[in-house]
């Protein structure tokens, strides 16, 4: 369900490896030969862009002025709208940690607290600490009354306890196929993809582990391609697939079926045709 969440964080880092160009108010590289002024991004700013899947070129409503690092942003990203406002708190902008980006998110619920749990992981700090936390309170009274700091922190912790959830979500339902497959695995007769099953389903098991530690450092792409491997994995070892089946089949001669389980059949003598290669001439002799 689509709703909107107002969040803000503290900029710690920023520098002029931007620009905003005069006629479109799109933003540009630095090295954008057109008529454009310089933007100081941020920190935030900067890894919120990066975290977005398909982001349009983000458009200045507000470009900055005399003032390089106060302006308003916005750009679009599939389903997901983001605006982000940047403004001195503290200081008259003397320094970056002055600063603050008020981000705004529209879109799904999922995607909203995802894209928070990436940005705060990228920044490598936790954004809803301010530098100077008495005047960030002011500036939250003055512009977004009855917001305070501690409600301010209270939504950073539940977007990245709603997006964990998803993630855990996520591990333990390749845990339960797991089992899954792993019981298929023992009822299955042959003795050859039992053995061949073994190989890729204790690959899914190290990479659920892999998906575990990347969970605990807040590493969501990590998570994702573990993930990703574990599924392909247990794809493979799955009996009922019958990819392992196919590769055994495949490598009998033509039209010959090798049987490799336990209920095969040997043949008795009796059964067996016997050809008799003697040469008579030669035993007369």
């Amino acid at each position: 369900m689509n709703g909107t969440t107002l969040i803000f964080a503290q900029v710690l880092r920023a520098s002029a490896n931007h620009k905003v160009e005069h006629q479109s108010h799109l933003l540009r590289p630095k090295r954008y030969a057109l008529p454009s002024s310089t933007v100081y991004l941020g920190d935030v700013a900067t890894a919120l862009i990066t975290n977005l899947p398909q982001p349009e070129t983000p458009h200045f409503s507000q470009p900055p002025g005399f003032n390089e690092q106060r302006w308003v942003m916005g750009t679009n990203s599939g389903t997901l709208s983001v605006r982000i406002t940047s403004d001195s708190y503290w200081g008259f902008g003397l320094s970056n940690s002055g600063y603050l980006n008020a981000i705004e998110l529209t879109g799904p619920f999922d995607q909203r607290m995802r894209l928070l749990f990436d940005l705060k992981a990228s920044v490598g700090h936790n954004p809803w600490e301010f530098k100077h936390r008495a005047a960030a309170n002011r500036w939250l009274t003055k512009h977004h009354p009855g917001t305070t700091i501690d409600d301010n922190e209270a939504a950073w912790r539940g977007a990245m306890t709603s997006a964990r959830a998803e993630f855990e979500a996520s591990i333990e339902i390749m845990e339960q196929r797991s089992t899954l497959v792993e019981k298929r695995m023992k009822q299955h007769k042959s003795e050859f993809v039992g053995a061949k099953a073994t190989v890729p389903f204790h690959a899914a098991q190290l990479d659920l582990q892999v998906a575990r530690i990347a969970l605990a450092d807040e590493n969501a792409p990590a998570i994702e391609r573990a993930l990703a491997r574990v599924e392909a994995s247990l794809i493979e070892a799955d009996p009922t697939t019958e990819l392992l089946s196919s590769e055994h089949e495949a490598s009998a001669p033509e039209g010959m079926s090798l049987r490799n389980d336990k209920e095969a059949i040997s043949p008795s003598l009796d059964d067996l045709e016997i050809v008799d290669l003697t040469d008579h001439s030669q035993e007369e002799e």
